[in-house]
């Protein structure tokens, strides 16, 4: 069986380990021989790793379109997959909310497994989700440039605490985005994008991609974000715009005018 789960980018600025997008870079997990261009995948492997631990048996040949260390949820779509995978050999089935709480525990967090897993936009709070529609006409370009994040390394440049006035505006800011984007305000939606709280000391580290942002909304985006931990930048823009938005972004990476993935999980 090939089992397709889509990647993914998360944060969407205030959206801290909360909120997520799915975009449409395919991971493809093939069980048993390969398809197509699929290459085996060695026991280290994310997605080896969870077939594995949850019962999984067999070779495992991978095909994929997500840059890793990029911020595009490479790691989450292999787990998901491994998992979903082992899910359907051992039971021919696939339960949902476990298979969440299984990768979020494994990821460390559930924002980009969540969207990998149902598609769209999704929030989440630990294994609780919701899923909302996209706004219609929008694109995302993505801005990867050649560099590679480490997801523990950013987060452990994050602060211990933080002030009551930036937690304020991370909940006000956070709730307000997804409000936009489920009544499809793009206004409000790139008032919202903001965020103070995990994003200014990641940039600090990147000022490439703090250049891509800002970039971004000075051309047009509905919408613009730190990709995960980085360091590719992520943003929302109407169709019509898309292409002179990412010939705006620093010559420094290269730009992906992408879709947002309204599926998670295929089996075939």
């Amino acid at each position: 069986m090939r089992v397709t789960v889509p990647a993914s980018s998360a944060n969407i600025g205030p959206g801290f380990d909360c909120l997520g997008v799915a975009i449409d870079l395919p991971f493809h997990l093939d069980v048993g021989q390969s398809q197509e261009l699929a290459e085996e995948l060695d026991k280290r492997h994310p997605a080896s790793l969870s077939f594995v631990a949850s019962g999984g048996s067999g070779p495992l040949f991978a095909e994929t379109s997500i840059p890793p260390g990029k911020g595009l949820g490479f790691s989450g779509a292999a787990r998901v997959a491994g998992l979903a995978a082992a899910s359907l050999q051992r039971s021919g089935a696939i339960r949902f909310p476990e298979l969440l709480a299984q990768a979020g525990k494994l990821e460390g967090h559930f924002d980009n497994v969540a969207a990998s897993i149902y598609g769209g936009l999704t929030a989440t709070n630990n294994e609780t989700v919701a899923r909302l529609q996209c706004p219609p006409g929008l694109s995302i370009v993505v801005w990867i440039p050649d560099n590679k994040t480490s997801t523990n390394l950013s987060r452990s440049s994050l602060p211990s605490s933080v002030s009551f006035d930036d937690a304020v505006n991370a909940v006000g800011r956070s709730s307000l985005l997804v409000a936009a984007i489920a009544s499809g305000d793009l206004e409000a939606m790139r008032a919202a994008c903001h965020d103070d709280l995990h994003q200014p000391a990641r940039l600090a580290n990147s000022p490439d991609s703090a250049e891509a942002i800002e970039a971004a909304l000075a051309h047009g985006a509905c919408a613009s974000w730190l990709s995960g931990s980085g360091p590719s930048v992520a943003a929302f823009v109407e169709h019509e715009q898309a292409q002179d938005l990412s010939l705006a972004l620093p010559n420094s990476g290269h730009c992906k005018i992408l879709q947002v993935a309204p599926y998670g999980i295929s089996v075939s």
